[in-house]
Parts: C-alpha cells; sequence; structure tokens
C-alpha cells in the first residue's frame, strides 16, 4: 500500500520533462546560470563548494542524490574529477547517464540507481569525497547514513551537504505541510543537530556555513518565471498541479527569507 512518503509527484515530474524546452527556459531565469539543477543550488555556490572539498583531477567524488546529473557533469567538467552518482529515482538516473554520454563525460561520471538510506554497493576507502546538495532532509536515519559516508571515504576525506529545512523559527502546521508535499520522506531537522551527529559518525573539523539566501532568492524567481507561463503550465501539468507547485516555491521563499527554515551548509572532515 502507498504511504505519503511515496508521494514523489514533485520529483516524478521535474525528472520527467527535465528536458523540454519550457522547463530548461523557467531554470535558466530561476537560477542564472542553468547547470541543470533542481535544487536551491547555482553555479557559483557549486564551484564555491569545489573549492571547499578541494576537488581536481585526481579527486573521487560521490554525489548522493545526484537527480538528474546536472551540477554533477558540471563538477567534472569544472574539476576534471572522477565522480559517481547516486539516486533513488531511476528517471533521474537514466537521465544523467545519458547525459554524461551525450558530452562526452561518461569516463568521469557514472550514475547508479541506489537507495541513500541503505548500504551502498562501493568498498570501503572508495572516494575522497562525498557530497550532497538539499537531499539530506529526506533521509530519517541520517547518523548512520553519515556512517556509510564515513565508510566509503579514505583518511581526511572530506563530506559536504547542505540541509535546506532547518528549523530555526515558528512554523505553522500547514506551512510544514505545504513545504514537504509531494517530495517522498522528508525530515525537519532542529538547529545543532546536523552538527551533533556529524561528530557522532566520527567526522571532525565541521563547519557550518548559513547558505539560506538562495532558497529566498532562487524560490521567487522561478515562481515568477513560472507565472509569466502560467498558461502553457496549465496545459503541460494541469491546473492543479500548477497551482500546487506555485504555492510551493512561495512557501519556500518565505520561510527562508525570514529564516524560520534555514538552509545550512555543513563541511567535516574524516580524521
Amino acid at each position: 500500500m502507498a504511504t505519503e512518503d511515496d508521494d514523489t509527484r514533485f520529483y516524478d515530474t521535474t525528472y520527467g520533462r527535465f528536458a523540454e524546452e519550457l522547463y530548461a527556459s523557467i531554470r535558466g531565469e530561476a537560477f542564472g546560470e542553468d547547470i541543470g539543477q533542481n535544487s536551491w543550488l547555482t553555479a557559483d555556490e557549486q564551484r564555491t563548494f569545489c573549492e571547499w572539498l578541494e576537488l581536481d583531477s585526481s579527486a573521487d567524488l560521490l554525489e548522493v542524490a545526484s537527480g538528474s546529473g546536472g551540477p554533477a557533469l558540471f563538477t567534472v567538467a569544472t574539476t576534471r574529477c572522477q565522480i559517481t552518482g547516486v539516486d533513488i529515482h531511476e528517471a533521474g538516473v537514466a537521465a544523467a547517464n545519458k547525459a554524461a554520454r551525450e558530452r562526452g563525460l561518461a569516463e568521469r561520471a557514472r550514475f547508479v540507481c541506489a537507495d541513500a538510506r541503505r548500504r551502498l554497493p562501493f568498498g570501503d576507502g572508495s572516494f575522497d569525497a562525498v557530497m550532497c546538495v538539499d537531499s539530506i532532509n529526506h533521509l530519517y536515519e541520517r547518523v548512520e547514513v553519515l556512517r556509510e559516508w564515513h565508510r566509503l571515504l579514505r583518511s581526511g576525506g572530506r563530506i559536504l551537504f547542505t540541509d535546506p529545512i532547518t528549523v530555526t523559527g515558528l512554523l505553522r502546521r500547514e506551512e510544514m505541510i505545504l513545504r514537504s508535499g509531494a517530495m517522498g520522506e522528508f525530515v525537519f531537522t532542529p538547529v545543532g543537530l546536523d552538527e551533533q551527529m556529524i561528530r557522532e559518525a566520527g567526522f571532525v573539523d565541521v563547519r557550518v556555513e548559513d547558505m539560506s539566501e538562495n532558497p529566498a532568492r532562487v524560490a521567487s524567481a522561478w515562481h515568477a518565471a513560472r507565472e509569466r507561463r502560467a498558461a502553457e503550465l496549465d496545459r503541460v501539468e494541469g491546473t492543479e498541479q500548477n497551482a500546487a507547485t506555485q504555492r510551493f516555491l512561495s512557501a519556500v521563499a518565505t520561510l527562508a527569507r525570514e529564516r524560520r527554515l534555514s538552509r545550512l551548509a555543513y563541511l567535516a572532515r574524516r580524521p
């Protein structure tokens, strides 16, 4: 029987229509520089994350929740690192591998369908870094997940993840439902708890940065770009789905702007 946590309509719609010109034009307006992202990530922010992880042509990077592969392939093109992406959505993995082949990056980028809440199909010490952008909020078993990343890293390896729904203010029930609908399992995390779990999993040198400006700005621009194409989106998605997505984007922008839900980035190192 399907449960509320099985409702992934937002991602199903995103991956199923990702390559269409309509959605590409919306992403271009929402993000400024379209690198094939689905979250609140911008190209400049991804460049910063690559610097934090010290990625270069000798690095092996694991990206957890790699989606349709846009940021991963951008990272490969920028740093020449080797990247392996994992995602639970088969459509996203298929799109990512197709894009890697089309861009001539298949030798340095591969994507695998796997559940990041479980043990991943890689040996101990396989990677120099692990990145997970705006997806840790789908992982309730977080200490176990972080311990798995610890297993997969070589000594001195680093993790970097963003938690876009860290609770830093009062939230109404309706806002929490609106913010989390149609995106599968969704975990709201109190501020300070991620740092505690990172250390519990064995990592050191924990660094925390507030990146809440991106969802506030991107969600507003995304909403505006879709509003300008409302009639076309009504035809493609249906009036009800279009309206639901617009309500979601408006909620993201408001909660981030008011810092009631903050997007925090975490960087840490395996000893």
